[in-house]
């Protein structure tokens, strides 16, 4: 098992209250966002009863962010209408590669 794999671990986002954040991310939601302008997006985030301006979204965007809360990172997946993992991949394991990981890790 390399020490990418050895770093992860399954929980659910009931219990992660913020997740770090990068540029790398940023870019990520940005080509999510698509045709979306950023203040469509803050509104509907907004509209589902979080606190969010298009100026939070820039910051995002160009990785100026540290750390998100999980309940926003979800309203704005929800608000473009994508899944998480689309956003975080790094953080979702396919049943068939955790089986895999951990069928390495006995081995």
């Amino acid at each position: 098992m390399d020490r990418n794999d050895q770093q992860k671990l399954m929980i659910s986002l009931l219990y992660v209250d913020r997740l770090k954040w990068s540029p790398e991310l940023g870019k990520r939601l940005q080509s999510l966002r698509s045709e979306v302008s950023m203040r469509a997006l803050a509104e509907k985030v907004s509209q589902n009863g979080l606190t969010c301006t298009y100026q939070y979204i820039h910051k995002l965007e160009v990785g100026k962010a540290e750390a998100v809360s999980t309940e926003l990172i979800l309203a704005i997946c929800n608000a473009l209408n994508t899944d998480f993992k689309k956003l975080f991949p790094a953080v979702y394991f396919e049943p068939s590669e955790l089986l895999r990981v951990l069928q390495n890790h006995v081995a």
